[in-house]
């Protein structure tokens, strides 16, 4: 029993040092002990001997690293040191120079100051000037107030009187024409017409003067007693005609004295022009619209004062190089230092708004007197910001009155924008005081429909402020926020939809409108 034990134990002892195991193996074939007892004996001291070189071996192996790790712990502290001494180095270096700096800049600063005080010394001298200048330009300017008062006062008192004196002159001006062209034509038969009424008296009727009637009357329009052409007949008859008798043609007598209207060479104003008298040709005071200045002789572009049926006069600006000319700007968007708001009211967009020189709005009330008296036709000049231009024309343009909201009938488009204004017709004018759009019936029946307005479906609030005829918000907005270009976010640009989308912002839409010939 004693001797399995001590078997186990030993083979357990091999197994776990496996090199001893062969030591011992060898030493037990080489030097067999007499009995187990020795054999676990010998063991034991081999294995205490094998511990022991172990143990020397590894303070050999713990010595050797603590030596390189001291010296290299030591390499590390020179290194350290070393790098240590350079950066000091660089430091002190470095705060050398900050401190060169601090003073640099505080000399600098000390220069900075005295220009400081330099500058805002010319400064004050400067704003002094400028406020002695704004003075004298507030008193100037109140001064050239106070002479444009007492002027527009002085036009105002003469102004009715100017203008019955213009439509006077120009009705004389237009019968003196007349007569003196009548005149040049009959002098060289006055002989004759003299001769044939000595000789057999007749009296005078329309078809003596067939070709020289004017519309309205059934003779001609001479008035012999308004221009002085009674006393030009007797003259003629008893100065100028020595040949005839100046006393007695069968039984009339030639006296001065007893001269009729029926005896004068030229005949006098008929019975039906009595109604026409004073004025032979209707002229109004100033021009309807452009057509009209066009047609007085002014061909130039530019600003013109018209005065619509029914209205007050009133500023335009005319286009008289545009197919044709002609052309009275209703609404004007240029590219400019400043604009104007559109974003404007009922009543402002009624009456109209802005300087026509450079952007402006003609008025509702004079788009309906303009446009309800003739037909008249619609033009839309624009360019983009890479220097492109469209144009879109409409056949037919009219504006409805007040009560039916300045409702717009406009058809026959032709051009090269795409006809962007079809949503506008029968639609009643919208401002973001008075929603009067069709926005509200597109909203329910398309619930995504592109470009539509805001909850309450106001096509005005929902692009800016702006009024227009509006049938859908996304087709046209020429009273948009100018912008420049393409632009991200709310649809509120001057857009003209179907020649660039609803958001791409016009450089300059000009609509105008014309009298159809």
């Amino acid at each position: 029993m004693l001797k399995m034990r001590n078997s186990a134990l030993v083979l357990a002892l091999l197994a776990f040092v496996p090199g001893l195991g062969a030591c011992v193996q060898f030493q037990t074939f080489s030097n067999t002990p007499s009995s187990p007892m020795d054999n676990l004996e010998h063991l034991v001291r081999l294995l205490q001997k094998e511990v022991t070189d172990i143990r020397k071996e590894v303070h050999t192996r713990m010595d050797t690293m603590k030596y390189e790790l001291t010296c290299e712990i030591r390499n590390i502290k020179e290194a350290l040191t070393k790098e240590r001494e350079e950066m000091s180095a660089k430091v002190d270096q470095v705060a050398l120079e900050m401190t060169d700096f601090k003073k640099k800049l505080k000399r600098g600063l000390r220069r900075v100051g005295t220009q400081n005080d330099d500058i805002k010394g010319e400064l004050r001298s400067q704003k002094a000037e400028l406020f002695a200048v704004r003075n004298s330009v507030y008193d100037a300017r109140e001064e050239v107030l106070d002479k444009g008062n007492l002027i527009l006062r002085k036009v105002n008192a003469t102004n009715g009187t100017l203008v019955c004196h213009v439509s006077d002159l120009r009705n004389k001006l237009y019968k003196i024409n007349n007569n003196l062209a009548f005149i040049s034509e009959e002098h060289k038969k006055m002989m004759d017409v003299v001769s044939r009424r000595f000789s057999q008296p007749r009296t005078y009727n329309s078809e003596d003067y067939g070709e020289r009637l004017l519309p309205g009357c059934t003779y001609t329009p001479l008035d012999t007693h308004e221009l002085g052409l009674d006393a030009l007949n007797r003259t003629y008859l008893n100065d100028s005609l020595p040949g005839l008798p100046r006393g007695v043609d069968g039984d009339k007598t030639w006296g001065s004295e007893d001269i009729s209207p029926e005896d004068t060479l030229l005949p006098t104003m008929p019975e039906d022009c009595n109604d026409d008298r004073k004025k032979y040709l209707e002229y109004p005071p100033m021009p309807r619209d452009c057509k009209d200045v066009f047609d007085l002789g002014f061909m130039e572009d530019g600003v013109y004062r018209i005065q619509p049926p029914g209205l007050s006069s009133r500023e335009v600006f005319c286009d008289h190089h545009t197919a044709g000319g002609g052309w009275t700007v209703m609404v004007a968007r240029r590219k400019l230092p400043r604009h104007i708001s559109f974003n404007r009211s009922w009543h402002e967009y009624e009456v109209g708004f802005g300087e026509p020189n450079k952007e402006y709005w003609i008025g509702l009330k004079a788009l309906h007197a303009l446009t309800s008296g003739r037909p008249h036709q619609l033009r839309a000049d624009m360019e983009d910001w890479e220097g492109n231009t469209a144009w879109a024309s409409y056949s037919f343009f009219a504006v409805a009155g007040p009560e039916d909201k300045y409702r717009l009938r406009i058809s026959g488009y032709t051009g090269t924008a795409g006809d962007s204004m079809r949503h506008s017709h029968l639609q009643m004018f919208s401002t973001v005081d008075q929603d009067n759009d069709q926005e509200n019936s597109y909203h329910l029946r398309l619930r995504v429909l592109p470009g539509v307005a805001p909850a309450g479906g106001s096509c005005a609030r929902g692009r800016g402020g702006g009024g227009w005829w509006w049938g859908r918000c996304a087709c046209t907005q020429p009273t948009g926020q100018y912008r420049r270009g393409r632009y991200q976010g709310p649809e509120r640009g001057i857009t003209w939809w179907h020649w660039k989308d609803s958001n791409y912002s016009l450089k300059t839409l000009l609509i105008k409108i014309r009298p159809l010939e």
